[in-house]
């Protein structure tokens, strides 16, 4: 990425948020320490708010790394204890979690039973160079075949961990949260979905490589696969946290972009793909790929360009980004009864996501969600709305 610019200066961001994005900037290689001295200097910075909002965005190690950097700079009064703190804290936090799926990558290997790492799990040793304090996990998430989450999840269950509800996939003890997936699209929630990305899952398992080469049973994403899969799932989010946006510019830097974009057209990837390249260029400098490749980029419409200066202004919204997927989805037709889907799911994944209602208080109980969702966001815009 290049650039020492922030964003546009159209778009209006608080101070703080300012040196958040400086910080994830400079992490990236898309500023100098030059700029975030610029970004400090002057008095007047709440730290306490602009801590908050790091936590938030999952970048705490990130600003904390980023203020060491400048630590023996005369005149910058950095209350830089808090930050380490913190860092430690995810570090301590990653490595509970690491052990367990070491524990539970054990167990796999004993049964001859193969696992996909997806996501922050799957980032931590090669973009974030085994720094765990880096790259909060939060859960771990694994691609599994469907035969074996039986045996998963009853280890789960023998170790005392709990699911959130009793068909529930997400599991947790603890500081420690297990999500297990049998596909990795959405398509478990809204059927749909699958038409827009079509990921062929006897791909995904061809195509996997070993995490580590002694171990053949936990794998991870290829190449091309692992960088569709972030952008998808950033785009399910709306990219409402800036770490989603560090892992994208990481494995974008150096992206296989001929196959990228072969495979972004076979499996209707590609405006995810120009969603994310968009959202980078605009909050954290242009990103650096031939600009044949960026010819090859579907153009965004007004909603869609709309919808990215949204994630620019770091308004932590998560909603729009599932709407936006109608745009992949081909025919007015086949959009619209997405969009149906999403709000109104059929009564059996309404079922295996509200267990203990009764089968006629589904759809009134998805109608409160609904309310509660919308009061929850139109919060979000109105009291960030200043940035």
């Amino acid at each position: 990425m290049r650039g020492a610019g922030l964003p546009s200066t159209d778009i209006a961001l608080s101070r703080e948020t300012r040196v958040l994005v400086g910080a994830v900037r400079w992490f990236v290689g898309a500023a100098t320490e030059d700029d975030l001295v610029g970004l400090l200097g002057g008095g007047g910075l709440d730290w306490s708010r602009l801590f908050e909002q790091a936590e938030r965005e999952g970048i705490t190690g990130i600003v904390a790394r980023a203020l060491d950097s400048l630590s023996p700079r005369e005149g910058l009064a950095l209350p830089l204890d808090r930050w380490r703190a913190a860092t430690r804290s995810v570090a301590v936090s990653n490595m509970t979690s690491l052990s367990e799926l070491a524990a539970l990558r054990a167990m796999l290997r004993r049964g001859h039973r193969p696992m996909i790492l997806l996501k922050g799990a799957a980032l931590l040793d090669d973009e974030y160079r085994g720094h765990l304090g880096l790259r909060p996990l939060g859960d771990i998430d694994l691609l599994l075949r469907p035969s074996d989450l039986p045996a998963v999840t009853g280890w789960l269950r023998d170790r005392g961990y709990k699911p959130v509800s009793s068909s529930s996939p997400f599991f947790s003890r603890g500081v420690v949260s297990f999500d297990l997936h049998t596909e990795i699209v959405g398509s478990e929630w809204v059927g749909l979905k699958g038409r827009a990305f079509r990921l062929d899952p006897a791909a995904l398992w061809r195509e996997a490589i070993r995490l580590e080469p002694h171990d053949p049973t936990t794998l991870v994403l290829s190449r091309v696969h692992l960088r569709l899969h972030l952008a998808v799932h950033a785009l399910k989010h709306s990219y409402s946290r800036l770490i989603w946006l560090v892992d994208l510019a990481l494995v974008l830097r150096d992206a296989p972009w001929a196959s990228l974009l072969g495979e972004a057209r076979a499996a209707g990837a590609m405006r995810p793909l120009a969603y994310a390249v968009s959202a980078l260029d605009t909050l954290l400098g242009r990103l650096e790929m031939p600009d044949a490749v960026r010819g090859e980029l579907p153009a965004l419409s007004a909603l869609e360009r709309a919808f990215i200066r949204l994630v620019a202004s770091r308004r932590g919204m998560e909603t729009p980004g599932e709407l936006l997927v109608a745009f992949s989805i081909p025919g007015a037709i086949g959009k619209a009864a997405y969009l149906a889907e999403l709000v109104f799911p059929k009564r059996p994944v309404l079922a295996r996501h509200y267990p203990m209602t009764p089968s006629w208080l589904l759809y009134p109980r998805r109608v409160l969600r609904l309310v509660s969702l919308s009061l929850q966001e139109g919060t979000k815009l109105w009291h960030r709305r200043g940035g």
